[in-house]
């Protein structure tokens, strides 16, 4: 088996603004021993891998139909991703052993309902931490314990074991963490992203990444940001094609799942 992941990486060129270049690919090999498969608050409790997907109203979605998917995003279009893109591109970073790490939200008992953060979620998400990120398997004296639905993991999706698994607090990941120690140690350069939102947890950990210095393959069929609902499939996406390319135009590079799984399958 060889250890370069050979990609053909997409970006954007928006200037300059006389000579408007757009998309365009370049092609980057990623060393299999320096590259880590980071993994942004992908949850899907109460989803099952063999089962259909389904279709969702936004009448179903407000009645609590799918309460541990994201309130603001549409459950039908979480579950599809997770599903056909998300977790078979998982699967192939373990065939190759490469290193996973698992990044997910928490409620750290730090006083976080008194920071400026705090107050934004709770003055315009109507959302309290303390309460929607509670777990019941961690250590009561340091974080808030409880019995939240929004942290819980489906079985096909726990971490294996030798993978990581990281608590950050904000949407940021590498903010009072062990993230970047984490990745330091493990002598990692490259990050293929995937998870959610976009334009949240996922948007403010890749441009973190970057000020870290470390090369960003964002997995952009993986990603969904928080939309408005309309009855309109496409325009309900629009919010996440915007904000990938504002990633691919800043912060990052992107390929697709299935990309990156024929990469790894055709290791050079």
């Amino acid at each position: 088996m060889g250890n370069k992941i050979v990609i053909n990486s997409r970006y954007f060129r928006m200037f300059p603004s006389n000579n408007f270049l757009g998309y365009t690919t370049e092609e980057y090999q990623a060393d299999l021993d320096n590259s880590a498969f980071l993994v942004v608050d992908v949850y899907g409790y109460g989803i099952d891998p063999n089962d259909p997907i389904p279709s969702y109203t936004k009448e179903d979605h407000l009645k609590g139909a799918r309460p541990a998917l994201s309130w603001l995003k549409s459950a039908d279009h979480e579950e599809r991703i997770i599903k056909e893109s998300l977790y078979p591109a998982l699967q192939a970073a373990r065939n190759i052993g490469m290193k996973v790490i698992f990044l997910n939200n928490s409620a750290p008992k730090i006083g976080l309902r008194h920071s400026e953060f705090g107050k934004l979620l709770e003055r315009q998400l109507n959302t309290f931490m303390e309460s929607m990120f509670a777990e019941d398997n961690i250590d009561p004296r340091e974080y808030h314990y409880g019995d939240s639905d929004h942290l819980k993991i489906s079985d096909f999706l726990q971490p294996q074991e030798n993978e990581y698994f990281i608590r950050k607090h904000l949407y940021d990941g590498f903010i009072g963490t062990r993230l970047d120690l984490c990745l330091r140690y493990l002598k990692i350069k490259n990050l293929f992203v995937v998870g959610f939102s976009n334009d949240a947890c996922m948007f403010t950990t890749v441009a973190d990444a970057l000020w870290h210095d470390y090369k960003v393959i964002l997995l952009r069929d993986t990603t969904l940001a928080n939309n408005e609902y309309t009855e309109d499939d496409q325009e309900n996406l629009n919010n996440t094609k915007r904000m990938t390319q504002l990633m691919e135009s800043l912060y990052c590079v992107s390929i697709t799942s299935q990309e990156f799984i024929e990469a790894t399958e055709n290791l050079q």
